[in-house]
């Protein structure tokens, strides 16, 4: 019995060693793709924020611009997950839930890494100042506040989250200045709550799993307890809910839009339900969409909703 349970652990080592040896042998370009997680780029959706609610969809020129400042941000947020994960590959080798990284197993060398951020990070100021100075200072100030963020408001409880909340802004603003025209203040303020909101949903769903453990942690995570992140979120909830309904009523093309506000209601409601019954899902909440299909469902309806009442607002 022993020696059959010897030759199965040998088998499972020799299936690790090639699925290893398979994965040193994807060629460098996709290793830095993977590096630079394109299922973490929908965040950059939110540029498209001034594009769909200005009624300008129809326009070619815009609806390049803001492509454009799309992929800008793209870039530089890959550009940015290359440099941390170039910089954190020993800390993710112990982390099982990082150790699968392509720096940290090892398959994507660190000084490659290193400049791959450096051209994307070029790449994407360069797409920014073809565009307009405006759209280049928006995704400056977004690479800035990204190696703030990495080299210590991480660290720092509430900054934390609020540094994130200010990429998204950062996000929706660039959207508007690269089409020229006026985002609404309101817009910006609930695109700032609701990222708050979900950084907090992801800071609960990570002192769920990672409290008590031995596993690598940032020590900002000691600061938040599953308590206090409740009652943060029970606070950020209702404002999210409360502005966008304002900008609605006062600051969209129609007052129609007021009907995207159930499906704004429904997505934070399956969102506070994931977290507590299905925490592991909000660790990562921008790929949260992609998994669950209640929330897919009403993500697609409400851009949908929101497009078609914008289109007729503008034709009108």
């Amino acid at each position: 019995m022993s020696t059959l349970r010897d030759r199965e652990r040998e088998a499972e080592l020799a299936a690790e060693g090639t699925s290893s040896r398979v994965a040193a042998r994807r060629p460098v370009p996709l290793l830095v793709l993977e590096t630079m997680r394109p299922k973490q780029w929908i965040k950059n959706s939110f540029v498209l924020a001034g594009l769909l609610f200005s009624g300008h969809v129809r326009e070619l020129d815009a609806v390049v611009a803001a492509l454009t400042v799309t992929l800008a941000f793209c870039l530089a947020s890959g550009s940015t997950y290359l440099l941390n994960d170039a910089r954190d590959a020993e800390d993710d080798r112990h982390n099982p839930r990082t150790a699968s990284r392509p720096i940290a197993r090892g398959d994507l060398p660190v000084r490659v890494a290193y400049l791959a951020s450096a051209v994307s990070a070029a790449l994407a100021l360069g797409l920014a100042a073809v565009v307009n100075w405006q759209s280049l200072a928006c995704v400056t100030g977004y690479v800035v506040l990204q190696l703030a963020y990495s080299n210590g408001l991480k660290h720092i409880l509430f900054v934390d989250v609020m540094a994130i909340a200010a990429g998204f802004v950062l996000r929706a603003a660039a959207g508007g200045l690269a089409i020229d025209v006026p985002v609404s203040q309101w817009l910006l303020l609930c695109t700032g709550l609701l990222a708050v909101f979900l950084g907090f949903t992801k800071r609960r769903a990570e002192a769920v799993a990672l409290g008590g453990t031995t596993q690598p942690r940032r020590a900002v995570l000691d600061h938040y307890s599953v308590g206090l992140l409740d009652e943060l979120i029970g606070v950020v909830t209702p404002s999210t809910v409360v502005v966008y309904a304002i900008w609605a009523a006062t600051g969209a093309l129609s007052h129609w839009m007021l009907l995207t506000v159930p499906f704004v209601m429904y997505g934070i409601f399956r969102v506070l339900y994931l977290v507590h019954h299905r925490p592991g899902v909000t660790e990562e909440p921008a790929v949260v969409v992609y998994r669950d299909r209640p929330l897919l469902i009403c993500v697609a309806l409400w851009g949908l909703t929101a497009a078609v009442i914008a289109a007729i607002a503008s034709a009108t």
